[in-house]
């Protein structure tokens, strides 16, 4: 079967809806009975971000599978984080079928709000100059518009979903 490697734009780590949950996570396991979470310095944040990514996915999963009827896999998955959070945020870089893509693409540019979501985020404006046009987006011009596709659906499902679903571990450092 073969893959495309795609970055989904989720919302990333970075004071977001996804660092709240992971925080108030932490702070409901601490406390006497685990004091080992008290100290934020002995969480593994990369360990529990990758926990955290992979839980995700599953529920985006099925959430395109409830709305769209749309089977998808995402395969391999990795964080990849900015050096510097002003220029961008968080992404999942991840493995998906060609065929899922094509047939999410498909059903996605006859979606008028999904249209709409388009047109705005490549829309160029004063001080931000856009890499791909409406058009060229729409055409899939090196293969992007399944990057807005599942941006789109992130945010609807970051709105939708009740994160308290989520299953993920809070992963400590190990202690020599």
């Amino acid at each position: 079967m073969r893959t495309e490697k795609i970055a989904i734009n989720f919302g990333g780590f970075y004071e977001s809806i996804h660092d709240s949950r992971i925080d108030n996570m932490i702070e409901a396991y601490g406390g006497d009975e685990y004091p080992e979470y008290n100290d934020w310095e002995n969480i593994d944040f990369k360990k529990t971000f990758k926990s955290y990514i992979e839980a995700y996915c599953n529920n985006l999963s099925g959430f395109i599978k409830s709305e769209y009827n749309i089977d998808m896999d995402f395969k391999d998955l990795e964080l990849e984080s900015p050096k510097y959070y002003n220029y961008s945020t968080d992404t999942i870089l991840t493995d998906i079928p060609k065929n899922q893509i094509k047939e999410l693409n498909s059903l996605m540019i006859k979606d008028a709000l999904f249209l709409e979501f388009l047109k705005e985020r490549t829309k160029s404006y004063d001080g931000y100059f856009s890499f791909y046009t409406y058009e060229t987006a729409l055409s899939n011009k090196d293969n992007v518009l399944v990057v807005y596709v599942l941006e789109y659906i992130c945010n609807k499902f970051n709105q939708n979903f009740y994160f308290g679903d989520l299953e993920y571990e809070i992963e400590l450092k190990k202690v020599a």
